[in-house]
């Protein structure tokens, strides 16, 4: 899949050798001359995105960028108006299928619609990785919805044929006491959570846990998977 990723700060960098690695063709645009010399010297060669240096609120530099062809845009510099003006032009003027915009500021998330060409909006960084892995097909883990009333989220675990958890209990899995397995959606629908159900691939698990607990969830489906992404 061809991702362009606007913003060469420590994020989009993060977000670029992540999915490089999984095999994606990703493209960094970066307007900081020094900035973009910098990740191309350094990282680019090493997790196998290209660099192009351009204003990404300029369709040209977009467009140069190979925006035409690309099926997701990730807008993740650090300026929210930025961002807006990026994935308008992605969706409006470049017609790219998938745009993810990065809130800097959650005052401005109401910002974040499709009245700006957002399709998905997402303030953690854990959580745009995860968005942009699930675009990618690549997703195992992924952070649903953040609970900000009780300060809880809601984390979705795809259970594979790798998956630690497979053929195993509730109970069996290594979660905090205070981690709740709300749901189980097998072959779409949900399936009862009780201690008689063993998890089978396919399954979709739906976990309530605090805002630290994705890395839990993770580490009790995927162990191997590194976590802990920047902010």
């Amino acid at each position: 899949m061809r991702v362009i990723v606007a913003g060469g700060g420590g994020l989009g960098v993060q977000l670029a050798s992540a999915l490089a690695r999984s095999g994606n063709d990703v493209t960094v645009v970066e307007v900081d001359a020094a900035r973009a010399e910098v990740v191309e010297a350094t990282s680019a060669p090493r997790d196998g995105f290209q660099v192009v240096m351009g204003n990404a609120c300029v369709a040209e530099t977009l467009e140069s960028a190979g925006a035409l062809r690309a099926d997701v845009l990730v807008a993740c510099t650090g300026s929210d108006e930025e961002n807006l003006v990026i994935s308008a032009l992605a969706k409006r003027h470049l017609e790219v299928a998938r745009v993810v915009a990065r809130v800097n500021e959650d005052a401005n998330r109401w910002l974040f619609d499709e009245t700006w060409g957002v399709d998905a909006a997402v303030s953690q960084a854990s959580t745009l990785v995860g968005v942009i892995e699930e675009a990618t097909g690549s997703a195992r883990v992924l952070r649903l919805a953040e609970l900000g009333a009780v300060n809880l989220v809601l984390v979705e675990a795809s259970v594979s044929a790798g998956s630690r958890a497979r053929g195993k209990r509730v109970a069996e899995l290594t979660l905090s006491p205070g981690d709740v397995v709300a749901a189980v959606v097998r072959h779409g629908r949900p399936a009862p959570v009780d201690a008689n159900l063993r998890f089978r691939i396919g399954d979709r698990v739906l976990v309530v846990t605090d805002p630290d607990g994705e890395d839990r969830v993770r580490r009790a489906f995927y162990p191997e998977e590194e976590t802990g992404y920047p902010e």
